[in-house]
């Protein structure tokens, strides 16, 4: 009997937290900055990427959440000029984030502190003065990544965010990237599902 008791308080008392779980969308626009864009030969040489991914929400008190996120990042690149190379970045981002809600989750600003685990992937294509291509790939995976920033809920199913992310790479060796950090700004519309 005190089992049957003991079990039937653990689930509900799960069924009333599983209330306070939410889910959604977000996409919108990733702009490399720093070496990823800018570094001759090796940044995207462009000024827009995109992303989409998917997040489940935590709500632990009226103003504090924890937000489970995965998220594919695109940069595409284009060429530096005559004789040098083009490269396409994508990254695939599996993270947490530590929400503070200034109002509550519903309504209002917020900001957000995360980490995240990350795989990169540089696809380039180096183009010679007399137009031979040659093209290849490096790719890391298991890399650290941070974020910081802000947003906006307008509602309880739409916000508007933007955050910086930081994502610690390796530059040299067969599958190294030129540089040590990938950084980008990331703008996106967060879609909620479920409260």
């Amino acid at each position: 009997m005190r089992r049957t008791l003991a079990l039937a308080l653990a689930l509900s008392g799960a069924a009333l937290s599983a209330q306070d779980i939410t889910g959604g969308l977000h996409t919108g626009l990733s702009l490399p900055v720093g070496d990823l864009k800018d570094k001759s030969g090796l940044g995207t040489n462009q000024f827009f990427g995109a992303h989409v991914g998917g997040h489940l929400d935590f709500n632990l008190t009226s103003h504090h959440q924890v937000r489970g996120v995965i998220t594919y990042q695109n940069f595409p690149g284009s060429e530096w000029g005559t004789g040098s190379s083009q490269n396409d970045y994508t990254a695939l981002q599996i993270g947490a984030d530590w929400v503070y809600h200034f109002q509550n989750p519903n309504q209002g600003w917020y900001t957000i502190a995360g980490a995240s685990i990350n795989s990169i992937k540089d696809e380039w294509e180096f183009t010679n003065g007399a137009g031979l291509r040659i093209s290849g790939s490096a790719s890391q995976s298991g890399k650290l990544g941070i974020r910081g920033g802000g947003g906006y809920t307008f509602n309880k199913m739409f916000s508007l965010e933007g955050t910086l992310n930081q994502v610690f790479v390796d530059k040299n060796g067969g599958d190294g990237f030129g540089f040590d950090t990938a950084t980008w700004a990331q703008v996106s519309a967060v879609f909620r599902f479920g409260r």
